[in-house]
């Protein structure tokens, strides 16, 4: 890290799971939980939550693609420092990833965390967090903390 990295307002991270949260039928419906998706978005604008480049390509739905360049969300790029942080993660966890074709797989967790151990970031992801070879289990083993929407709106003391 530089003068320059400390300077940055980055400070969460979200993962697909999250992002995908605020569509209708869903954990965090926006349709229900407004208020708490535009503090979501104010934290986007002010780049205090970003996300990596793999997770947003790992996302196929237009309108959400579109929503994220709207609220000019910062999308980190994956760099040398975070291709070895990867190789790092998938040599010693190598369940991580597996090609089943399964939809439950997921090569971008593996830049998810190694983005946020670049940056020390706070993942936000609605993975189960008891689950051995997902987000918040293999982030733990790094020393990153993993938060879901709703630990997110306790820590920053957000009421609706």
């Amino acid at each position: 890290m530089t003068l320059f990295d400390s300077e940055r307002p980055y400070k969460y991270i979200m993962d697909t799971s999250s992002i995908l949260s605020q569509k209708p039928g869903e954990t965090h419906t926006r349709l229900v939980y407004k208020s708490q998706w535009e503090r979501i978005e104010e934290y986007m604008r002010s780049h205090s939550i970003v996300t990596c480049s793999e997770i947003f390509e790992e996302i196929k739905d237009k309108e959400i693609k579109e929503w994220i360049f709207s609220q000019q969300c910062t999308v980190l790029e994956i760099d040398d420092d975070i291709q070895n942080n990867v190789r790092k993660i998938v040599t010693e966890n190598p369940k991580m990833i597996e090609f089943t074709g399964k939809s439950g797989t997921s090569s971008g967790d593996a830049f998810l965390i190694a983005t946020a151990m670049k940056y020390g970031l706070i993942i936000i992801t609605e993975e189960n967090k008891d689950k051995q070879m997902k987000i918040p289990q293999i982030s733990k083993k790094y020393g990153i903390t993993s938060v879901n929407i709703t630990s997110l709106c306790e820590m920053e003391q957000w009421k609706f």
